[in-house]
Parts: C-alpha cells; sequence; structure tokens
C-alpha cells in the first residue's frame, strides 16, 4: 500500500512537470520545427540543473525576476499572459511528445545540451542582450549562453 501511495506522488508531480514542459513548448515553439521544440525543452533542463535557476521543471518556467527598475519579468512571456487557449491540438501532442522525451532522456537536443545554453529569444526580436555568447539559430530562436560561463 505504501508503495502505490509513493507511486501515485510520483506520478502526480511527473504529470505537473509535464503539463509545466508542455505548455513552455507548446506556447514558445507551437510552430517550430520538431528540433525547435528539442531545443526549447532542453534549455529548460538546462535551467533546472544549473545552481543559479530553481530545480524544477515548474519553477523554471514560472520563475519571475525583477529588473533593475523593480518590474516584474516573466523568463518566459506566455507566463505573464492570462487566459491562453490551445489554438493547434496537434502541435500541443507534439508539444507533449517532446515533454515526456525531455522528462523520461538525459538530453534531447545535443548542441543546447553540450553548450549548456540557458537562453533564446525570437529572431524578430532584439533583446539587447550584451553579456550573451551566440551559439545557435533553430527556426526562428537564437539560442545563447551567459560569455562568462
Amino acid at each position: 500500500v505504501i508503495e502505490n501511495v509513493i507511486q501515485e506522488e510520483v506520478s502526480k508531480d511527473f504529470n505537473k512537470q509535464l503539463n509545466c514542459l508542455t505548455n513552455n513548448i507548446y506556447y514558445e515553439a507551437a510552430f517550430e520545427p520538431y528540433e525547435g521544440k528539442l531545443a526549447v525543452a532542453q534549455v529548460v533542463l538546462n535551467r533546472a540543473n544549473n545552481p543559479n535557476f530553481p530545480s524544477t521543471i515548474c519553477e523554471v518556467v514560472y520563475q519571475r525576476t525583477l529588473s533593475p527598475n523593480k518590474m516584474i519579468v516573466c523568463q518566459f512571456s506566455w507566463t505573464c499572459l492570462k487566459n491562453l487557449i490551445v489554438k493547434d491540438k496537434y502541435a500541443w501532442e507534439e508539444s507533449e511528445i517532446v515533454a515526456r522525451k525531455a522528462l523520461t532522456a538525459n538530453k534531447v537536443h545535443d548542441k543546447i545540451a553540450a553548450t549548456n545554453a540557458m537562453y533564446y529569444h525570437a529572431d524578430y526580436v532584439n533583446p539587447g542582450w550584451k553579456n550573451m555568447k551566440y551559439i545557435v539559430k533553430i527556426g526562428h530562436h537564437k539560442f545563447y549562453n551567459r560569455k562568462d560561463v
């Protein structure tokens, strides 16, 4: 009986982490190529495995920080939005497949894992990052790490 309770708790947490990662992949990269979804998932894994970031997938996805002028910054912009809906069930299903793979494998994207990329942005924005080392562009996302790493 105790074993079933433990399995249920692990399963609940797995499902929670799976849902957080699926949401992030979907809202960040729903219409990106499969490789782009894998890369977005790997950034979240890289952060969760780095002591400078929260240690769980959900904490990483929903992390908020304060900007120098004391404004709240969502690490993933979609988490600041309200009333989001899934508009493409197939993109959602693919996002969930990628999330499940990410939660059950050591790495899901070789280059993003090897370079320990922690950041990315869409190619149509310029965040003005000065301390970032460009790594690669995948789909419409550019991936980076800090220069001092």
